[in-house]
Order: structure tokens, then C-alpha cells, then sequence
């Protein structure tokens, strides 16, 4: 079975029988987050273990699913299916491919029980460094997360971890030793996935190499890596500016002091008899500067982030979201929130798993 799905996840909140439509799972914070259609159930327990983060060792005790059932003339009702082996995860994803048009999302509700330091000796092989044990963030990690994530949102990843007995399964911080990778991941085509645009315009015009300044006539192979080197110029420099003009065929950008003691201004065209984008309008060097973002940068979002750590992820799946939050601090010299950094994780893996 081929693909991916999103997978909504409850906890911690109630299972509501005989509503209209069934059984109806409830829960103060649901998230969700893409899943392969291949994961196996140990997969799945140690990727929803790594979406609690919680200062204790954890494991899950129970997954239900929540089946859809064509009743008569087309009206589904939804009873609850326990995911307990390899077998009623295959039946869950068959299930929900045949009823995806009608139901994108499919939904579990999890529930989890603390495990004991020494329980988890008793239940780990001491010799495999890539067991399966898992000790949640710090508390200084969970201010900066704040779990309102909603269905549709994006979260945690299932990560790829060693065969163990599912009914102890318990996780650990992943160790440096490297992890599998997954066969979905060994098909992929990195090289056509990152084909530019104009692709004999590829290493061309990132920045001026003296002074990293722009410079008319300057050339990229893509309207996305024009603007990308836009963002960067502009947190590397801790200045910013707004869009004036956005098209397919044109980015027109000028500093956010613009006409207060700043002229910066810089416009971007496609030139089609050429087969790239140029920048043919630029004002030079910002005379201002913000100097106080010190935490984050307007134009550090998580689609910036994610473009910048795809090569990480492509690597490992399981990196951690700190490692990501140190890369980006050490790339643009901005620290990121969590929350923004965990996005941008799971935006990175959806782009990868999905092609």
C-alpha cells in the first residue's frame, strides 16, 4: 500500500457513544500529522509517544480506531476498531483508502500509561542502542510549545526504529547510531525532486561575493529561489521589507522604512527569451536597521525554516526538533520557537515522503 495519510490523533479527553453518526472521539487538543501508509503499529506507537511531550518515560497502552461503516443508502456510521497488531493496521489503512473522498483524515484516540525506570530496563534489549525509550522535552522546550493544534494542523513524524514486541513498546531518545531507512524513502528521486526550474541557471547569482550585496542583472534559475534569496539577504542583515507587487512573472519588494530614511527596493523579473529570473531593479544597501529582533525574524516562517533544514531531514526523520532549533540559530542567528521549528519539521518530512 502506497501513499500517505493524515492521521488525527485524541487523548486525553472521552469516547462519545451513540451520537448521530456513531462513536465520536473528543479531546481538548487534537493534532494531526502525516503518516506513511506502509508504518507498521510499533512505528505508529513510537511516533505518537514522541508527540506527548512529557518529562516522563511513556508508552501506549491502547489505539482505536474509528472505523466508518456504511450502514444503507450511502450513511456511514463510525464504531471503534482496536489497533492491536500488523494485521488491524493494514486493515485501517485499506479502510480508510476506500473511504478517503468522502473522509480525508482518519481519526484514533490514544491512550498512554507512565512506565517505570526500571520497567523499561525489564523491557528493552540493553544491547541495541536504537530501542525504542523515549524521555519528553524539558519544561523550558513545553513553554515555547503550546499544544493548540487542531486537525489539519501538522505535528510529530513516525519515526523508524528496530522490531520489538508492540505491547512494549516504550521510547527513548534516538542515539547517534544510524537508523534504517525506510523503503518509501529509498525510492524516492531526490535528484528530480530537486530539479530547478531553469536548470543551467542553478548556481547562478546567490549574492555577491564581495559584499553580499545584489547586483542588477543578477540571475536565478526560479522565481521561488529569487525570493528565497531575498528572505535570507534580509535576516542575515536583520532588516526587512514588504511586498509591493507579487506576480508570476514579477517580485517587487521595498524596506520597511522605505521613504524614513531608507531607500532599499529591489525588483525581480521572469525573462522568458533568456529562461530565468533577473533582478532588474536595485537600490543597494539598506541605510537603517531594525537591530532589536533578537528571537525571531518576520520572514524566518516555517516554510523558510523548512527549505533550510530539508537536507537534515532527508538524512535522518528523527532529528531532533532542538537540533533543528540549533541549526537555524547557528544558519540565520535568529532562535525560533518550538512550535515553529516542529512545523517546520513535518512540513520537511510531508515534502519529502510525498515527492
Amino acid at each position: 500500500m502506497e501513499g500517505t495519510a493524515n492521521l488525527v490523533v485524541y487523548s486525553n479527553g472521552e469516547i462519545i457513544h451513540n451520537t448521530h453518526e456513531g462513536v465520536r472521539f473528543v479531546s481538548q487538543n487534537p493534532f494531526s500529522f502525516v503518516v506513511p501508509c506502509t508504518m507498521t503499529l510499533m512505528e505508529l506507537q513510537n511516533s505518537l509517544c514522541k508527540s506527548m511531550e512529557n518529562s516522563t518515560l511513556i508508552r501506549v497502552s491502547r489505539i482505536l480506531y474509528r472505523n466508518p461503516i456504511v450502514i444503507f443508502d450511502g450513511l456511514i456510521q463510525f464504531d471503534v476498531m482496536p489497533i492491536t497488531d500488523e494485521t488491524s493496521m493494514q486493515n485501517m489503512f485499506q479502510i480508510h483508502r476506500q473511504t478517503q473522498m468522502r473522509h480525508p483524515q482518519f481519526e484514533v484516540y490514544v491512550e498512554y500509561e507512565t512506565v517505570e525506570a526500571v520497567a523499561v530496563q525489564n523491557d528493552i534489549d540493553i544491547h541495541d542502542d536504537r530501542g525504542v525509550v523515549y524521555e519528553g522535552m524539558n519544561s523550558d522546550s513545553e513553554e515555547d510549545f503550546e499544544a493548540t493544534y487542531k486537525a489539519g494542523d501538522e505535528d510529530e513524524d513516525g519515526d523508524v526504529v528496530v522490531e520489538v514486541a508492540a505491547e512494549n513498546v516504550v521510547v527513548r531518545p534516538p542515539s547517534s547510531q544510524p537508523m534504517d531507512v525506510p523503503p518509501f524513502m529509498r525510492e524516492l528521486d531526490l535528484e528530480a525532486m530537486h530539479a530547478p526550474e531553469f536548470p543551467e541557471y542553478t548556481n547562478i547569482g546567490v549574492a555577491d561575493a564581495e559584499d553580499g550585496e545584489f547586483r542588477i542583472g543578477m540571475e536565478y534559475s526560479s522565481r521561488k529561489s529569487v525570493v528565497a534569496a531575498i528572505r535570507s539577504f534580509t535576516i542575515a542583515r536583520g532588516v526587512d521589507y514588504e511586498v509591493y507587487e507579487s506576480e508570476p512573472q514579477t517580485f517587487y519588494a521595498k524596506c520597511k522604512m522605505y521613504g524614513r530614511g531608507c531607500d532599499w527596493l529591489i525588483r525581480a523579473s521572469l525573462i522568458r527569451k533568456k529562461g530565468c529570473w533577473e533582478i532588474r531593479s536595485y537600490n543597494g544597501r539598506h541605510t537603517c536597521t531594525i537591530g532589536t529582533i533578537s528571537q525571531d525574524h518576520s520572514k524566518l516562517d516555517s516554510d523558510t525554516v523548512t527549505d533550510a533544514i530539508r537536507p537534515l531531514v532527508e538524512t535522518d526523520p528523527s532529528i531532533k526538533v532542538k537540533s533543528i532549533i540549533a541549526e537555524v540559530q547557528s544558519r540565520f542567528n535568529y532562535t525560533i520557537s518550538y512550535r515553529k521549528a516542529w512545523l517546520a519539521k513535518q512540513k520537511s518530512i510531508a515534502n519529502v515522503f510525498d515527492g
